[in-house]
């Protein structure tokens, strides 16, 4: 079974990413043929067994593959379409817009029928709409949409919303201009939602969340600071809620009908009942119907479904290990949703259960411990979990919470037997139609949690709360090597000091080699797509210099692209910079100086518009405007503001929207001189970056922040060529996603993104010029 599973699992992924869709009659018609030879091939009859397992895996990607493509098709983009739609889930409310689930029916493009049943999935913005407020899951509209591919911004602490679609199988993602509510389909989730609705308690998305799955409740501020405290996973219906129910309702069961009596019909024979399995299939139909509670979302789903193959293998007798248990279970739900390969909660699910496994295996021998020895073993649960899933989360967030075994250790229990279970009576309480007994539930369920919020606001301000890193590689191996000095006691007794001397000597050498590598300055260009924006990091401290983009509807790159970069990198900002008015370049700075009031604005549309020859020096980097002439408060691409800066032997300039004609007078006046880096003007245009720039400048890497397949033909390509005649390095946003260049006193090392799938997914790694 375990080739086989392997193979089964391996078609599928071969599937997911074939860079051409196979037709799925095609395939079939392999495995068709290949069956009716088994009795003729004696002697490879097992390789053309694994042959067909492996063509069926490839029928069921192919199949998830071609039918997400069928539904991309069917909804054209960019345009006005008119549907019907049922709301599955509401991801959150907020001041200016709301995000939520609904699948489409009715399609119609002006007049014209697109499809009269989609069943296709999206996922919908809805933006100021005063209205939007009264959405609840199970809502039923006709609405005016618009719909596309999302715009995917690869930085540190973006989003990934593309790969997010295709884990949840999700079509496109759009925003509504009109909904008009037409019926509300009459649901037990609705109404437990009404119920919450109508009380006022502090922490109700917490426990909608709990009860519902519905977590467009939770404030902003909360969800920041239960994640830096690794509890994310408590905010949603999970694997461990699931578990949690499944558990109680069979501990319950169990030990409550092994008390009663002896005596009576249902009990006289109490040896032949068969307690366990009874016992265990009533916990799997409550787990499944809390599930259903939930709306049936894709992470219940997976893992009720882990749940009923962990427990129906057990109690069926066969006597399977749990590893293999784990593994199979992988594969099912993978053949089943093989959109869950690209889900990274589906593998942190599985890691966390095989963390658990292997804590288990090692206390095998411990079974009938005290309560200190266990005390000690889930503390060291803990600590392995951050060990093993910490390099993880690394990789994935860009960070890891310290503090989660100890968070952990203390919330867990109080959710697990206390707001939990409340929450869940509350909720079978509303369904009743009991609303007064529900409220009264509800709030003795979050008294722990008013009581624990402070502390856990305390928790996340600590300086070593929570770990994020720009570079990533050598701090994962650090985690790694303490999740093996964890793990090696267990494996190698015998080897014990000396494995822990050698895991010793290499996490001092990565640490001393990961500080000796620090750079002095980190120069980021964003990848904003036909836009700029610009960070100078030195000392935790940044200088901001332009904000991308405004958009008429939706966040603007500062909200979505810029404030998660500074919170990934733990960023204060102490300057910001404006090169010019235009929407490309100062974006959304209304919002951004309502938020950053205290910081030093200069440029554009400021107090203080930049002028040829102010200079200073801002953390030991010296800087000075070079253009232009004369102080303008609106400047236009003519008047954008040149910066130099300096440190060390090392230069860089900033140059805005500038043209030939400005180009020519800097250099004319010399006013520029040679430089490392430059930054391309205007975005690499057709009227930017003429000869006379690049021979004085000289630069050794040139710079340029542009969207792909922009309107405007930008970079030029005659522009590339002269970039590239003059000596230079040439590297856009466009093509690698956020550039940094990491500059020492006399030298810089450029860290450009690497492509490593089909879904243009990228990842760091780094190339030097000395």
């Amino acid at each position: 079974m375990g080739y086989s599973s392997f193979t089964l699992l391996a078609g599928t992924v071969m599937a997911l990413y074939s860079t051409h869709l196979i037709e799925t009659w095609l395939v079939a018609l392999v495995i068709v043929v290949a069956i009716c030879a088994v009795p003729f091939c004696r002697h490879t009859r097992k390789l053309l067994n694994q042959f067909i397992l492996l063509c069926i895996g490839i029928l069921i990607g192919t199949h998830f593959v071609s039918n997400l493509a069928q539904q991309h098709t069917q909804l054209p983009e960019r345009q006005w379409l008119s549907v019907y739609l049922t709301i599955e889930h509401i991801d959150y409310h907020s001041d200016k817009r709301s995000r939520f689930v609904a699948s489409l029916s009715r399609v119609l493009h002006g007049n014209e029928l697109i499809t009269e049943d989609c069943q296709c999935r999206v996922q919908l913005y809805w933006y100021e709409d005063r209205s939007r407020n009264i959405l609840s899951p199970g809502q039923q509209y006709r609405a005016e949409i618009k719909l596309k591919m999302p715009t995917t911004y690869w930085n540190q602490g973006s989003e990934r919303p593309a790969r997010y679609l295709w884990a949840k199988q999700l079509v496109k993602q759009g925003y509504v201009r009109e909904m008009q509510l037409t019926q509300v389909e009459p649901s037990v989730r609705w109404r437990v939602y009404r119920t919450f609705e109508a009380t006022e308690l502090e922490f109700v998305g917490m426990l909608q969340a709990l009860a519902i799955g519905y977590r467009g409740s939770i404030p902003f501020e909360q969800r920041d600071v239960w994640q830096r405290n690794g509890l994310q996973h408590l905010m949603a219906i999970s694997g461990l809620h699931i578990s949690l129910v499944a558990g109680l309702i069979f501990l319950t069961l169990q030990r409550g009908i092994a008390r009663l009596p002896h005596k009576g019909t249902f009990l006289r024979n109490r040896e032949r009942l068969l307690l366990t399995p009874v016992a265990a299939v009533v916990a799997l139909i409550v787990a499944l119907l809390y599930t259903s509670l939930a709306g049936f979302a894709i992470s219940a789903q997976r893992a009720w479904l882990m749940l009923l193959l962990f427990w129906g293998q057990r109690w069926l007798g066969l006597t399977t290990r749990n590893w293999k248990r784990l593994w199979h279970a992988v594969v099912i739900l993978i053949v089943i949703d093989p959109g869950s390969w690209h889900d990274i909660g589906f593998w942190f699910s599985v890691l966390a259960v095989a963390v658990i496994l292997l804590c288990q295996w090692g206390w095998r021998v411990n079974s009938a411990a005290g309560w200190t020895k266990r005390l000690l073993q889930t503390i060291y649960l803990q600590l392995l979990f951050l060990a093993l899933m910490g390099p993880l989360s690394l990789a994935v967030f860009g960070g890891v919470s310290l503090i989660a075994p100890v968070s952990n250790l203390l919330v867990v229990p109080i959710f697990a037997f206390w707001v939990l279970p409340l929450t869940l009576m509350g909720a079978i309480a509303a369904i009743a139609w009991a609303d007064t007994f529900a409220a009264n539930l509800w709030w003795l369920a979050e008294q722990p949690l008013i009581v624990l919020q402070p502390l856990l606001e305390w928790l996340a301000r600590l300086p070593i709360g929570w770990l994020g890193t720009s570079s990533i590689a050598i701090e994962s191996v650090l985690l790694w090597a303490f999740g093996l000095l964890l793990l090696l006691p267990l494996w190698l007794m015998r080897y014990y000091w000396l494995m822990i001397a050698v895991s010793g000597l290499l996490s001092a050498g990565f640490l001393l080699l990961g500080r000796w590598h620090q750079p002095d300055v980190i120069f980021h260009v964003l990848d904003v797509g036909q836009a700029q924006a610009l960070v100078i990091e030195r000392d935790n401290a940044a200088w901001l210099i332009d904000l991308g983009r405004r958009f008429h509807i939706g966040r603007s790159h500062f909200e979505s692209v810029i404030d998660p970069f500074i919170k990934q990198r733990r960023l204060r900002i102490e300057r910001v910079s404006l090169t010019h008015q235009d929407a490309d370049h100062s974006g959304d700075w209304r919002t951004a100086k309502a938020r950053l009031s205290a910081v030093d604005w200069s440029g554009a549309l400021t107090q203080k518009p930049c002028q040829a020859g102010e200079q200073g020096v801002w953390r030991d980097i010296q800087w000075q405007v070079v253009w232009p002439k004369q102080a303008r408060a609106a400047a236009s691409n003519s008047s954008s503001c040149v910066y130099r800066f300096t440190f060390g032997t090392i230069d860089w300039l900033v140059t805005g929207d500038i043209g030939f004609a400005e180009e020519r007078i800097l250099v004319e006046e010399k006013r520029v001189g040679d430089v490392e880096i430059l930054v391309a003007p205007h975005h690499g245009s057709a009227f930017s970056l003429g000869s006379l720039m690049l021979k004085a400048t000289q630069p050794q890497l040139t710079v340029v922040s542009v969207g792909g397949a922009n309107n405007y033909g930008m970079p030029d390509k005659y522009t590339h060529q002269r970039v590239l005649e003059s000596g230079s390095e040439w590297a856009t946003t466009a093509d690698y996603g956020q550039l940094s260049i990491e500059i020492d006193a006399q030298s810089w090392t450029l860290k450009t993104p690497l492509l490593f799938d089909k879904t243009n997914a990228k990842s760091y790694s780094s190339t030097s010029q000395q």
